[in-house]
């Protein structure tokens, strides 16, 4: 039977907790990234008593990040789909090993550990794989030791791997096992440059519950993975295939495939046309998400598609949907201005977003200080309208300087941030997602 691909990587893991453990990054270590001797140590563990099962399916499993049962990185959050990067939480590049570039895996920093629960669901796990190496984005540098543990018992050893090594192969049976730990331990000459990959780590499993009886519809999704973006409408494929003459249309709808997690999701296509005996393909819209989960494992998850005839279910297939952030960017032109008390200047702030929303939304202006400069000497005074397409928005600002006697000489000139909202992009996972802070140069002239 062909292996079923059930994708679960979800790339919350490194901002479900990127403040917990996380000390403060200071001067000296953003000198050098990579660590320096330095700690930072990022920690997490679901809640006491509760043996989280990953959703094991028959065929190659993708660990699911959301289902780790504890996890630590030495050198803040360790990061899904990415390299480790720096301390800061989704700063990762692409997972890259002696130049082979991987789309999926974890990006850790020695000392590191992350560990599963091997129960599945309807299926039963015989093995266990991954590549494993040095990120490339630390060159030659780098001296680490990959090792898995089963049930407590270390059962695979790297042995010392450096920067460019060329990716080694972990090849495990588990069968029988219960859990599952990956460890990433130093070199013996400390953790400078120590970034370590776990590249395409897959758990097979065969089924252990008997197969149900063919139902009289046959439904498949192209794609199985599928990536739509907040306020963005996306589409899938489905392919519907019978040997019966249904006699009616088939109704569709689309649920979460396990209670708890993903968002929630509506169709705009709710119904195909589907009766006579045959195969035929038709696309399926899932309409844009107006709003996005505080939660940010739900923002990818696995979803079922459920088609059904005079109301009852007759076909299913899973596609997993990853909703992500518009990239949103400000800025100011020109990004200094200078003027006398009373004196009016007029600046436009531009917002550029993509993908491209429809049409220009309110952009909300509001003055922050930047550190520890404070504003005592120019106010925001007008706004106007924004225009533009949904791809680039502008709106002119008008600063009015005025001068205040307790503002000393040498406290006349500064950056100051203008908080910039737009429209109803609201905040919920990316920090700043939707209020973006763009910079501008202000000097009072006396």
């Amino acid at each position: 039977m062909p292996a079923r691909h059930h994708v679960l990587f979800n790339t919350a893991l490194t901002l479900i907790l990127a403040a917990c453990g996380q000390s403060h990054v200071d001067s000296a270590a953003v000198a050098d990234p990579y660590a320096n001797g330095v700690r930072y140590p990022w920690t997490y563990a679901a809640a006491e008593g509760r043996l989280t099962t990953l959703s094991l399916t028959p065929g190659e499993n993708n660990l699911s990040s959301d289902h780790i049962l504890s996890a630590t990185n030495s050198w803040g959050p360790l990061e899904m789909n990415r390299s480790n990067g720096t301390q800061v939480a989704g700063d990762g590049k692409m997972l890259s090993i002696n130049g082979k570039t991987y789309m999926r895996g974890y990006g850790t920093h020695a000392g590191s550990e992350l560990r599963f629960s091997l129960k599945g669901t309807g299926a039963a796990c015989t093995r266990f794989t991954a590549d494993v190496g040095v990120d490339d984005e630390v060159g030659k540098r780098g001296k680490v030791v990959f090792q898995v543990f089963l049930d407590g018992t270390k059962t695979y050893d790297s042995g010392v791997m450096k920067g460019k090594d060329p990716a080694r192969l972990v090849d495990l049976d588990i069968t029988g096992k219960q859990e599952l730990r990956l460890v990433v331990t130093d070199g013996g000459n400390g953790i400078q440059f120590d970034h370590a990959n776990w590249a395409q780590p897959k758990v097979v499993c065969h089924a252990t519950t008997p197969a149900t009886t063919p139902s009289i519809v046959q439904m498949s999704l192209d794609p199985q993975e599928l990536t739509m973006f907040h306020k963005h409408s996306a589409q899938v494929r489905a392919t519907f295939s019978s040997t019966v003459n249904l006699g009616s249309p088939l109704d569709l709808r689309l649920e979460p495939a396990e209670p708890g997690r993903g968002l929630t999701l509506q169709l705009i296509t709710t119904r195909v046309d589907f009766s006579s005996p045959g195969t035929e393909t038709r696309d399926i819209t899932i309409a844009a998400p107006n709003a996005l989960s505080n939660n940010p494992a739900d923002s990818l998850a696995p979803y079922r598609l459920i088609a059904s005839r005079n109301g009852q279910d007759v076909a299913s297939a899973l596609v997993t949907i990853d909703v992500r952030a518009l990239n949103v960017k400000t800025y100011i032109e020109p990004t200094s201005i200078s003027g006398r008390a009373g004196e009016t200047r007029r600046v436009t702030v531009v917002v550029t977003v993509d993908p491209p929303i429809d049409g220009p939304v309110p952009l909300q202006l509001v003055f922050a200080p930047q550190g520890e400069t404070s504003i005592h000497f120019a106010e925001i005074i007008n706004v106007s309208p924004s225009r533009g397409d949904g791809g680039k928005m502008m709106a002119d600002m008008d600063i009015r300087f005025f001068d205040n006697p307790a503002v000393p000489d040498f406290a006349l000139s500064g950056t100051f941030n203008v908080q910039v909202s737009v429209g109803d992009i609201v905040s919920y996972r990316t920090p700043g997602y939707g209020t973006r802070a763009a910079p501008i140069e202000l000097k009072l002239i006396r």
